[in-house]
């Protein structure tokens, strides 16, 4: 498809008329009318009828004119976003993300992202790990956004540490373990666990009940509404903990924790802009955390 003649042939469209067509595009009226004439001699079809009234679009031309339309458009989001790729500016991206992350992270990125970047478009993908590593491997994400997974041993892949957050157990205000002083692994286990599905062993025994949701959401309405204890992250529930909504437990013989994030990536192949701009958003984002 030759794109100028699909352009004669919208302008036709637009304006009902060979004259007005012709001064919209800046070529003259019998070199716009030949254009059209060698479209439908080509394909075999009439695109207008003419008469007294105008220029109107036979059942073909409507045809046409919608693909040519949709072409048009593609081709124009094609142009603007390699306009943008010398300056580094980002375009679009696909990320893949786990829960948890998913959880943690998207709110907050999506929003930076948009508001420092008008017209970007951002596609993401929640699912479980491996699911994700398909579609990374087949190119229908970009790059993966998750904690210290395995990932990095797949062949074909590189991971790189963006940071680290923090993990403790934490409860609803009010719960019976929310008070002051340590308590013991062994009081945990009179009562139900949270978890996403990416935390496939949290240390606790499930004797009590446990909750498994992949909405990280979902988790922390489920943990203010019950008596589950919830292993995740204080910085991304600070918001929580400062208004005394949840209570992060002191518990005996438990370190403090901490999980590594990571971005999957395949190997050997070139970061968008946008892909970068993603790295660079959460990268600060884990830096303001741990600071």
């Amino acid at each position: 498809m030759d794109l100028p003649r699909l352009r004669h042939i919208v302008a036709v469209a637009r304006n009902q008329s060979f004259s007005r067509a012709a001064e919209e595009v800046g070529i003259t009226q019998p070199a716009l009318s030949r254009s059209i004439a060698a479209f439908e001699q080509r394909h075999g079809v009439t695109l207008f009828d003419r008469g007294r009234g105008g220029v109107y679009p036979t059942a073909a031309g409507l045809h046409v004119i919608e693909q040519a339309q949709r072409l048009l458009h593609a081709a124009g989001d094609l142009e603007r976003s390699l306009k943008r790729y010398p300056q580094g500016e980002p375009g679009q991206v696909s990320i893949g993300l786990g829960p948890l992350m998913a959880g943690l992270f998207l709110p907050q990125v999506a929003g930076s992202l948009l508001r420092t970047w008008p017209g970007i478009r951002i596609r993401t993908l929640v699912r479980a790990p491996d699911q994700l590593v398909t579609e990374l491997l087949n190119d229908r994400i970009e790059m993966i956004l998750g904690n210290n997974w395995n990932l990095g041993r797949i062949p074909s892949t590189e991971i790189e540490r963006l940071g680290r957050i923090g993990v403790a157990f934490m409860v609803r205000s009010g719960h019976p373990l929310a008070r002051e002083g340590p308590v013991s692994s062994a009081d945990l286990e009179d009562y139900p666990t949270a978890s996403v599905v990416e935390l496939q062993d949290d240390g606790l025994r499930d004797r009590a009940g446990c909750f498994i949701c992949d909405n990280f959401h979902v988790l922390r309405e489920t943990v203010l509404r019950s008596d589950c204890v919830w292993m995740s992250s204080p910085a991304f529930l600070a918001d929580d903990l400062r208004d005394g909504r949840i209570v992060q437990l002191d518990v005996s013989g438990f370190a403090p924790a901490h999980s590594d994030v990571c971005l999957i990536t395949r190997r050997s192949r070139t970061r968008s802009p946008t892909a970068a701009a993603v790295a660079e958003e959460i990268r600060a984002l884990l830096a303001q955390a741990e600071a």
